[in-house]
């Protein structure tokens, strides 16, 4: 098609355009306003005789090492090359902050269309995540202490977490592994957001560390020498009522395909609404560390 051009966005001019587009897919829209609010620099959109058709969006794009990345085009207007010069922008933008090592997309399971044109592109498939919902009233709460967290808790809290995911990562075979080291910015970012972290103790050590966002549980980790013994059902449940306490009428979450802890947010009434395919496209090589710094070799 000619007369294609790739714009900076312009929210008065396409916000109600992209909206439309999105209108069936949640994952995207949601992850579209998360953009527009914190990334809006980011965002560029396909234009055609006037209308908007398809848009571009990065998020943590000029400093991070992953960035994410969204092409979506109006399903009138697919298979004509407009996602071409959409991820060929994205390409350009991304290469040149010597920060970012890889781009990082979704397709929903089943879109082979997209699936074909992220591997002509360079993507390939890091992971499957369910994203999964629970409606209803509040879960049984159990007595362990539980309470917000505090900048005094950030190096038990980050060496719970990665330690946790690193684990489940090694499980259900992610490649590349990878562990992220302690880091002062990650410190104040914590703290900053401390409303929205919750850490469990038992015996005055903490055992399990978590996250919510809005209606989302976003992150659930429990000590890897402590795991099966219950602690993970009695926090998830805990964050599930606190969502519920702050007014949300329904809980959601993502989960890893192949994660064990899938089995407890389905005991816990969470069910599944789709599955994507977490895409890694490399510009630089990876430098995330492969292993803890103290595992064995």
């Amino acid at each position: 098609m000619e007369n294609i051009t790739i714009d900076a966005y312009k929210p008065e001019r396409d916000k109600a355009a992209i909206r439309i587009m999105l209108s069936g897919d949640e994952y995207f829209g949601e992850t579209f306003q998360e953009n527009e609010a914190n990334f809006q620099d980011g965002i560029f959109v396909a234009r055609y005789n006037d209308l908007t058709i398809g848009f571009l969006s990065l998020n943590n794009y000029k400093r991070g090492r992953g960035a994410g990345t969204t092409i979506f085009v109006s399903e009138e207007y697919r298979r004509v090359g407009i996602g071409t010069k959409l991820i060929n922008k994205a390409d350009k933008l991304l290469s040149q902050y010597d920060a970012v090592e890889r781009s990082i997309g979704a397709c929903i399971d089943g879109d082979r269309f997209s699936l074909q044109f992220l591997y002509k592109n360079g993507y390939y498939i890091s992971h499957s995540m369910y994203f999964m919902e629970r409606k209803g009233g509040p879960l049984t709460e159990s007595i362990f202490l539980i309470r917000h967290y505090e900048d005094d808790d950030y190096l038990t809290w980050h060496s719970i977490s990665q330690m946790a995911f690193y684990k489940m990562r090694e499980h259900v075979g992610i490649l590349p592994s990878f562990y992220y080291t302690s880091s002062e910015s990650e410190r104040k970012s914590f703290l900053e957001n401390k409303n929205n972290r919750f850490v469990m103790l038992v015996d005055g050590e903490i055992v399990a560390v978590g996250v919510i966002a809005g209606n989302e549980v976003q992150l659930v980790a429990v000590r890897i020498d402590l795991q099966s013994r219950g602690y993970g059902r009695a926090f998830v449940s805990f964050l599930v009522n606190e969502i519920i306490r702050r007014g949300e009428k329904v809980v959601k979450l993502g989960v890893v395909k192949g994660n064990p802890a899938k089995k407890l947010y389905d005991h816990l009434g969470f069910n599944e609404k789709s599955l994507y395919h977490i895409m890694n496209r490399y510009y630089k090589p990876e430098s995330r560390m492969s292993r803890p710094p103290n595992e064995n070799m």
